[in-house]
């Protein structure tokens, strides 16, 4: 938001790398600071995510108000390995400061929930906000998506050195936290030996047993398998217009954006079947009753890449999903829930972000 809608922004990012010393000197020695700072002289500090919130009485105590972004509550036994679990503690230990906060933004219903029945927060103090999206991923102009598709790989070749050629691209992007049950979708390449079939993995490992986890299933089965840990927004624009179908085995999201990006670039979705996603996408996706089970992905994946007119017709009713998360809709409604947080009537007006 710039102040062609009524706020001027100063955004304060942390100049690190996740979980070095550096980002943890930052965040919890600096951002107070910073908090402080800003709680003085701007009418709205707004907190992307919950993990921030540990900052919500240092903006209070400043005599400032506070958005918090909270985007999901991780489930119990959802954690693996030492860092998803002190995550999980960390988490919990300073959630309970939202409740402080003037405004609380959740991206789902389904979110708000869940938020309610660990953190006390007054139901008029909460505004769903799903993510907004940007038209950045369409696919290209070209006479058929296929030729769309042929494109897209041909630049992908030259950019990363994948070489799909016409074999059927699942695409997957995001971590490899356990909730996002990418084991049990490798589980199921591995079950279905198709070599016409290759996944490309985006995003980084975050739980290393995970990762190797998948390799494993890859080098033992022989799954065609790309794995990329940093990718560009200008490259993963060129992955999403290369793939026949998104598949997300996640067991818990706030929201989904990575399938909804799918969606806008054109590329019919296969995912699990839980409520977030039914709230999200409706019918517009072939859902997997039993996510852990990597049967219900084997026989879900083959009946999409099989089904040329299911796909088809996923796509089209994934644009029409994808269109009430535009950037112009969603947007207007954050403007007017900040205005109303800080108690203006004008459009005039200054707040932080802190991510």
């Amino acid at each position: 938001m710039n102040r062609s809608t009524g706020f001027n922004v100063e955004v304060i990012d942390i100049p690190a790398e996740s979980r070095s010393l550096k980002r943890y000197w930052w965040q919890f020695v600096l951002y107070p600071l910073h908090a402080i700072r800003v709680a003085r002289s701007c009418e709205m500090v707004v907190l992307y995510q919950e993990d921030l919130s540990f900052l919500v009485p240092f903006i209070r105590l400043a005599g400032g108000k506070v958005c918090v972004l909270f985007h999901h509550v991780q489930r119990p036994g959802q954690a693996r390995g030492l860092t998803e679990r002190l995550k999980e503690l960390y988490v919990r230990a300073i959630r309970g400061q939202v409740a402080r906060s003037n405004l609380v933004l959740v991206e789902s219903e389904v979110t708000a929930t869940e938020m309610r029945e660990v953190v006390p927060v007054p139901p008029e103090r909460i505004q769903i906000m799903p993510c907004p999206f940007e038209d950045k991923y369409s696919p290209f102009d070209e006479p058929t998506p296929r030729a769309a598709r042929a494109r897209a790989r041909a630049i992908v070749k030259e950019h990363m050195g994948l070489e799909i050629g016409d074999a059927i691209l699942l695409l997957n992007v995001g971590s490899d936290e356990t909730r996002k049950n990418n084991v049990t979708l490798f589980r199921a390449l591995a079950r279905m030996a198709r070599k016409d079939l290759v996944i490309v993995r985006a995003g980084k490992p975050f739980n290393l047993s995970n990762r190797k986890e998948c390799t494993r299933l890859v080098s033992e089965s022989g799954i065609r398998a790309h794995f990329l840990d940093s990718v560009s927004d200008e490259d993963l624009g060129y992955l999403y217009q290369s793939a026949d179908m998104y598949v997300s085995a996640s067991l818990h999201e706030g929201f989904g954006r990575t399938v909804i990006e799918a969606q806008i670039a054109g590329i019919p979705v296969v995912a699990s079947d839980t409520q977030v996603y039914r709230a999200t996408m409706g019918d517009s996706f072939l859902p997997v009753s039993d996510p852990a089970d990597p049967d219900a992905w084997v026989t879900a994946i083959t009946r999409l890449a099989n089904d040329p007119a299911l796909a088809e017709r996923l796509v089209e009713r994934g644009k029409i999903n994808a269109r009430q998360y535009s950037s112009d809709v969603v947007c207007v409604s954050l403007r007017r829930s900040l205005l109303r947080a800080i108690g203006a009537d004008a459009p005039d007006g200054e707040y932080t972000s802190a991510e």
